[in-house]
């Protein structure tokens, strides 16, 4: 538990104290002091942390405070909220920028859940009626990975919802398989087996990503528009040599 307290934010102090009190509920701030031998002030810093992050709710009873664990589903409801100032805070960036000059960035996915996020969230930013291109490998193992967590039926049903399409490149070496593959709106073509690579690489309406599935998953994402339409150009090419 004290892992994902502190990723969703919470200080040492925090988790100490709201740990506490799910273990012996509600209770005034003495006890609280007593089992974790911390100073008075530095527990009433952890409290007021938690009541603004809507986790512990504060009453009065008989003139003295007491602390309670507030509904846990109160958790969810602050990452929704700070997903959605996330959101406006993008668009609003997004807007400012552009007037500028196209950008470029380059970004770094380690394992294979920064990259199951990175899928979704890279179908979320494609338009409508666009496309993915993809020079893909080891389709079931891709796909197997993406099964985690639904994230591929999740992603499936952004991809249907906006009519994206995909278009697809691999070996002959997995012509099988890739005839099996769990995606929508899908068209595979082929290329001779001296094609095989570890590396896919898949050219989303605006970035290019690269995709490791060696001992360590690992995906290179690059925001820019002229290594899209570099590579766009280059996909094109073998999509025409390809066979159906």
């Amino acid at each position: 538990m004290e892992k994902e307290l502190k990723q969703l934010g919470l200080t040492n102090n925090e988790i100490k104290v709201y740990k506490t009190l799910l273990e012996v509920g509600e209770v005034t701030v003495g006890p609280i002091i007593e089992r974790l031998k911390i100073h008075r002030q530095v527990i009433y810093d952890a409290l007021n942390g938690l009541i603004e992050k809507n986790m512990v709710i504060g009453v009065v009873k008989g003139r003295r405070n007491h602390y309670k664990i507030s509904n846990p589903d109160n958790i969810f409801d602050n990452i929704k909220t700070k997903e959605q100032i996330a959101k406006n805070l993008i668009k609003e960036i997004n807007q400012k920028l552009g007037g500028q000059t196209s950008r470029q960035e380059i970004k770094i996915y380690e394992g294979a859940q920064a990259y199951r996020e990175l899928v979704l969230r890279n179908d979320e930013k494609m338009p409508a009626n666009s496309e993915i291109y993809i020079l893909a490998c080891l389709a079931e193992e891709h796909t197997k990975m993406l099964e985690v967590g639904g994230v591929l039926e999740r992603s499936n049903k952004l991809r249907q919802g906006k009519n994206i399409k995909s278009k697809l490149l691999f070996s002959e070496t997995y012509r099988k398989e890739a005839k099996n593959l769990k995606r929508i709106n899908r068209e595979c073509r082929f290329l001779k087996q001296e094609h095989t690579t570890p590396i896919s690489i898949q050219i989303w309406h605006n970035c290019v990503t690269l995709i490791s599935f060696g001992k360590e998953i690992f995906a290179i994402q690059m925001d820019s528009q002229d290594i899209h339409d570099a590579y766009l150009g280059y996909f094109k090419l073998l999509w025409k040599i390809a066979k159906k």
